[in-house]
């Protein structure tokens, strides 16, 4: 695993191994407006590692920028978010993309996100990422790989789990110190986000390690 912070707001984009040289991308960030647009690709072509997939654990505008860059460099990589937010990630923005962008004022971005391609796959609630490949030895190291609907800082908000491996990828849905994603936005929903820590503490193994899509990381639970 692979941290490299990119966009804006400082992501934590995730450089995901899934074979010898494969690996899939989480949460790609890096644009123009950050100056950070060739990041995620640079690291890739310098370590000799083929992307297969990118995976997006929610739809927000800082968590997508860099799509565009990743998809041209690695054009059979499919594009993957839950099936509550594929319409979101169709045409981008979506509405609540729309919303949440003027909801910061970053009126710039709008065009940066509609730069983006359009999501290819949907997953939903224990999926596992083998959606993204067709390669038989691919496809079993993502079977490892399990989708957990975290719903409440937006509708489709995911958890990716790798009980095997004990580490959860968690979007915006869990940060470190207890703390979680806002749910004042558009298609935020507090009691669900308390609902889904409740889950999480409830399905994912004590030891995990845990790598949010901001801030620290590899803390466990």
């Amino acid at each position: 695993m692979h941290i490299i912070r990119t966009g804006v707001f400082g992501v934590n984009t995730l450089i995901v191994p899934c074979g010898e040289k494969y690996c899939f991308v989480v949460d790609p960030a890096a644009c123009s407006l950050s100056g950070d647009e060739n990041k995620i690709v640079n690291y890739l072509n310098d370590k000799k590692m083929e992307c297969v997939g990118i995976v997006l654990t929610h739809s927000h505008f800082d968590h997508i920028t860099g799509i565009a860059p990743v998809k041209a460099a690695f054009p059979e990589s499919k594009i993957a978010i839950h099936e509550a937010e594929f319409a979101e990630m169709q045409n981008p923005p979506g509405p609540m993309n729309d919303s949440v962008i003027r909801f910061f004022g970053a009126l710039d971005l709008l065009n940066e996100v509609a730069k983006q391609p359009s999501a290819e796959l949907s997953f939903k609630e224990g999926s596992t990422l083998e959606i993204l490949s067709e390669n038989p030895v691919i496809k079993e190291n993502l079977k490892s790989w399990k989708v957990l609907h975290t719903p409440g800082h937006t509708p489709g908000s995911v958890c990716l789990y790798n009980k095997q491996e004990k580490i959860l990828i968690s979007g915006d849905t869990l940060f470190d110190y207890g703390g979680y994603g806002r749910t004042d936005m558009y298609g935020g929903n507090e009691a669900q986000i308390i609902s889904s820590l409740a889950r999480i503490k409830k399905d994912v193994e004590p030891g995990t390690i845990v790598y949010p899509g901001h801030d620290s990381f590899g803390f466990s639970i």
